[in-house]
């Protein structure tokens, strides 16, 4: 969600205040030096004050159906865009940004393949874990050396529009693709807050912004990200790979072999091209996950090895059946007739979404194996959704075969032969 820092309630200037409520002098100097010592590379400090810009924009794109499937109810909306109404007493929100780059070639999402791409952050472990290690750290020591100091751990999931703090705390400035991009380490960062009754000194927004810049706009593969800063969930292939349930076809193709996420808005960005590399081991990619993995191998993993593999890493959120399901639609577009095998025993998965994504694979492969195999399922399948997923793809086999024998049929009758030597 793109949203600007702006809010109307600001306290009031140190001379306006008696000497209890004034900051401590050196505490925002101690807590940054702690937090750079934590791991944290970015900090900055906002106030506490609502965000009811970022408010104003939430429930407009929601209303516009660009959230797709997400559920924010007004109720969550409003405890987002309010720190004080997670943390009564709020005054401060120390924000944190952490580079997760890799200095590690990614694997190419457009290239077919039986290795499906992963998102550069899900390579390492869980951020969500490690930063909140951190963020308790940071917490218990600002509870020590401040007595009686509330604070509130926030990543990703708590109760705040973190990249609208961290553009108010001056971290850095929405790109148009919405990410939060920074002058030090480009979009790639992890962002995590502490809310807290300690008044600190709020620091100053970036007067900084993407000028004329759209390459992120022209180049999102499924033309997601909009002008005015938009993303529209309903397409964007790193939203259609997390969410529950079926990926609607029309999207399948321009999945390519991504198994996880999509990092295009990133790599193509020019900000990126200065970014740093991170010095951070928990996010460099597991022996288990690297770049990429065997599409075939997750698809016919068992929970113990979706344990195993993921278990560590931000993707096993969504359970097992979503990313079997995504291999499923990377192993389509691998455009290699090895994957109709693993596709074949996946239409007996017992979750739906897994055997009607494999059906719709195997109609992109084609062939007569994968047409018997979807000839099986529908003797057997009584799910209404994949039932039509296997004579939508069994359909297109069929074609593809009617196809094939008119070639072979005129190349018998001598439309492609080679020319004879006089």
């Amino acid at each position: 969600m793109a949203a600007s820092y702006s809010s109307s309630r600001r306290h009031p200037p140190l001379g306006a205040r008696d000497a209890q409520s004034a900051p401590v002098v050196d505490a925002k100097t101690r807590v940054l030096t702690r937090a750079k010592e934590i791991g944290f590379d970015l900090v900055g400090i906002a106030d506490a004050a609502p965000f009811l810009e970022t408010k104003r924009t939430f429930v407009q794109r929601r209303d516009s159906g660009y959230l797709a499937g997400w559920h924010y109810p007004d109720t969550v909306i409003e405890t987002n865009c309010d720190p004080a109404s997670s943390l009564p007493g709020a005054r401060s929100i120390i924000c944190t940004a952490t580079s997760y780059f890799c200095d590690v070639r990614p694997h190419d999402p457009q290239a077919p393949s039986l290795h499906g791409a992963v998102s550069n952050y899900a390579w390492g472990l869980d951020y969500h874990r490690v930063l909140r290690r951190w963020l308790e750290e940071l917490a218990c020591f600002i509870r020590t050396e401040f007595p009686g100091t509330l604070c509130l751990p926030c990543v990703d999931t708590g109760p705040l529009v973190d990249r609208a703090a961290a553009v108010r705390a001056g971290i850095g400035w929405f790109g148009k693709s919405a990410n939060l991009l920074t002058r030090e380490f480009g979009s790639y960062v992890f962002l995590a807050e502490l809310i807290t009754t300690l008044e600190l000194e709020p620091d100053e927004p970036l007067h900084a912004n993407c000028g004329q810049c759209v390459e992120c706009v022209v180049r999102c593969p499924t033309g997601a990200i909009l002008p005015d800063g938009a993303v529209d969930a309903r397409r964007c292939i790193s939203d259609l790979t997390q969410a529950k349930g079926v990926i609607p076809r029309e999207w399948r193709k321009a999945i390519g072999s991504r198994l996880w996420g999509c990092d295009t808005c990133q790599t193509v960005c020019p900000v990126n091209d200065r970014k740093a590399a991170a010095r951070h081991d928990e996010f460099a990619p597991l022996p288990q996950i690297g770049v990429s993995m065997d599409l075939v191998a997750v698809l016919t993993m068992t929970k113990a090895q979706f344990r195993q593999w993921f278990g560590p890493t931000a993707m096993a959120w969504r359970g097992k059946a979503t990313l079997q399901r995504n291999a499923a639609v990377a192993l389509g577009n691998s455009q290699d007739e090895r994957a109709v095998a693993p596709l074949s025993g996946a239409l007996h998965d017992r979750k739906p979404v897994v055997r009607g994504h494999a059906a719709w694979a195997l109609g992109e492969l084609g062939g007569e194996q994968a047409q018997c195999a979807l000839r099986a399922l529908l003797t057997r399948e009584s799910d209404a959704w994949v039932r039509d997923e296997a004579l939508e793809a069994l359909g297109k086999c069929s074609k593809g075969s009617d196809i094939a024998r008119t070639a072979r049929a005129g190349n018998a009758e001598g439309g492609n032969h080679e020319p004879r030597i006089q």
